[in-house]
């Protein structure tokens, strides 16, 4: 399968999201990764979520990554 362009929001994007001692790694789109960090930095200060391209074509998909977009 083709990789989209860098730029593009379909890209898939490696997204960790972090809270104590729990860690959650998922993939999902760019866009919907960009949109995830900026709801979740807005609405909970103590969370932190990392969007970056270490992705491993085996983690799970963004639950309800649809709700994203």
């Amino acid at each position: 399968m083709k990789e989209a362009a860098p730029g593009s929001p379909h890209r898939r994007r490696h997204i960790q999201i972090e809270t104590g001692q729990l860690r959650l790694d998922y993939q999902a789109s760019a866009e919907q990764a960009e949109s995830v960090a900026r709801a979740l930095a807005q609405r909970f200060p103590d969370i932190t979520v990392t969007v970056d391209d270490n992705l491993d074509d085996d983690l799970p998909h963004l639950p309800c990554a649809r709700l994203w977009d």
